[in-house]
């Protein structure tokens, strides 16, 4: 999507006013014939959004964490090659049962490696940067602690295996990507097409998560929880006609239902891990 000027995310309006993507332009007229109602010149129209200020502080939180993680090892203070922020962050079962539960949060920040870091900071620069333009840095927040949690407590209730990192989260956000498509599909053209690829996209990284060593289950989860959190607080677009004659897209939902949906979403997040810790105990 376009970012010329740091302007938010850009669509083209065409004849019968509704956006399209500056890659996805009409093809040009046949040379000789008249321009169709499908040929005509679109025009350009800027989606709400503002800067992704908070996908960057993600990032340069996962970077600090993990650099202060590795001087910490490197001064002696760890357990075979393992950093103390790692050992006291990683979701542990057991350590969750024993009541640490800051465990739910503290995975989505720590890493096992810099080939683990570098590939869920670039996709989380890709596509963070497009989702919390298009929901707001309040709800991309909300996004991704939910989407986190729930990962955490899908990979508590049927992994045994510890781990870490903000995979469950980034399965969140691009899952954010359908319920936005979805229900603005009567203003944004080839919603369908976006929607197959974005689904196509989370099925090949699904398959490579079963690869040992990696945790589906939390990859599951987050994905799950994202889904669920944006179908209820995905943006709302209206096509409107200003004064002058431009087209404008104005979102229409409510960050105050994004919030209070979030509330009730980290209660049930918080009584099913203790359902799950009962049962477990």
């Amino acid at each position: 999507m376009s970012e010329q000027h740091n302007l938010p995310e850009s669509y083209d309006i065409g004849p019968h006013r509704k956006p399209v993507h500056p890659l996805e332009q009409p093809p040009s007229p046949v040379q000789g014939r008249p321009p169709t109602m499908a040929q005509a010149p679109a025009l350009r129209v800027e989606l709400p959004g503002g800067k992704p200020i908070l996908t960057y502080a993600l990032l340069a939180i996962n970077i600090l964490v993990f650099i202060a993680d590795f001087i910490l090892v490197s001064s002696g203070l760890g357990y075979n090659g393992v950093g103390p922020l790692t050992i006291y962050g990683a979701k542990v079962n057991e350590a969750i049962i024993a009541g640490q539960y800051w465990r739910m949060v503290t995975p989505l920040f720590l890493h096992g490696g810099i080939l683990h870091l570098g590939f869920n900071s670039y996709f989380l620069f890709m596509v963070g940067r497009r989702i919390e333009r298009a929901y707001g840095s309040l709800r991309f927040g909300l996004i991704y602690f939910i989407s986190g949690m729930s990962g955490t407590l899908v990979s508590f209730a049927f992994s045994t295996h510890s781990s870490i990192g903000a995979s469950s989260a980034l399965f969140g956000i691009i899952g954010a990507w359908i319920p936005l498509l979805y229900h603005n599909r009567n203003v944004l053209l080839n919603t369908s097409r976006q929607m197959r690829s974005i689904i196509q996209v989370i099925a090949i990284n699904l398959l490579i998560g079963l690869t040992p060593g990696i945790d589906n289950w939390a990859h599951l989860g987050g994905l799950v929880g994202g889904l669920a959190f944006t179908w209820f607080t995905a943006p709302r677009y209206r096509l409107q006609v200003l004064s002058d004659g431009r087209p404008a897209v104005q979102d229409w939902s409510s960050s105050a239902q994004a919030v209070a949906l979030a509330s009730i979403a980290c209660v049930i997040i918080g009584a099913l891990m203790v359902a799950t810790i009962l049962f477990r105990a």
